[in-house]
């Protein structure tokens, strides 16, 4: 009965997890949505807390592809910019979350907290700024998933939608 129950409540978690990596790519923005002044950006390195050069990047390189993908005309540029959007990896963490009936861990948990701050350079005011932002992704090592395949992507996935869901709320 015991193993039952946890194999029912193993296969919903995987079922829930499905479901939200699914429908977190369907949200999207548009350059309609910014103020109209704005009409570059540009995206700073990662301050990098953690040393984890290989996940600073991996984040800076989903937010360009972010404002590429959804910003409309507002352009990335290096250097000068109407805005500044800047990004500091403030802490990594892995760790296991769900165990079988031999102890064995099944799957586990990787949260990423970053601080943002997107800065309007001709008004001078900050557009939105969250100085501790979280999102998790968790991976299955029972199904042969990976910590940075898709454990850490599916947290910089969920923190993509969290900044362009709470910088929205601020324009």
């Amino acid at each position: 009965m015991l193993k039952s129950l946890r194999t029912s409540q193993a296969l919903l978690f995987v079922f829930l997890a499905l479901c939200v990596t699914f429908l977190s790519g369907c949200y999207s923005f548009t350059a309609s949505t910014l103020p109209s002044h704005i009409k570059t950006v540009n995206i700073h390195e990662v301050d990098d807390k953690t040393m984890d050069a290989v996940l600073a990047n991996d984040i800076r390189a989903a937010v360009l592809d972010m404002f590429k993908k959804n910003a409309g005309g507002v352009r990335v540029v290096n250097g000068e910019a109407h805005s500044d959007f800047e990004i500091t990896l403030l802490s990594y963490t892995n760790k296991p979350m769900d165990y079988n009936s031999n102890s064995d861990v099944e799957t586990y948990r990787v949260t990423i907290r970053v601080g943002v701050k997107f800065y309007d350079n001709v008004k001078e005011r900050i557009i939105y700024e969250n100085k501790s932002l979280s999102a998790e992704g968790t991976y299955d090592v029972q199904a042969n998933e990976t910590e940075d395949r898709h454990g850490q992507k599916r947290a910089i996935e969920k923190l993509q939608d969290l900044i362009i869901t709470n910088a929205l709320a601020k324009w």
